[in-house]
């Protein structure tokens, strides 16, 4: 994630009360499903074009397809540490390595 295998990359952290947007693009050739734990987004925009509000979906996964981005936002009010990481098991290693990887981080706040 932004070019960061798990535990090196950056956390989210953010304040009970925030709406958080959040940009997926992918840029390599296989598709992710996106997966946010403890809350509900809605999918905002599609390759940088918004999504009007009437149309807009509520998700917890995404699939990023290659050369896509998503925009998702989700109001920030189940406070705890909360995985944001690629659904396909195998995404989530570095390298097949014991425990979590590859394409995952959290998102933080009390």
């Amino acid at each position: 994630m932004n070019g960061k295998c798990y535990p090196s990359t950056k956390s989210f952290h953010v304040n009970f009360g925030d709406t958080v947007k959040i940009r997926f693009g992918n840029i390599q050739m296989h598709h992710h499903p996106i997966h946010l734990h403890g809350h509900q987004f809605y999918v905002v925009g599609a390759d940088g074009f918004p999504i009007a509000r009437h149309t807009q979906i509520a998700k917890n996964t995404i699939l990023v397809a290659s050369g896509e981005t998503w925009d998702i936002e989700f109001l920030a009010n189940n406070p705890g540490i909360w995985p944001l990481h690629c659904h396909m098991p195998h995404h989530v290693t570095n390298n097949g390595a014991p425990g979590v990887g590859g394409m995952f981080t959290t998102v933080d706040y009390g």
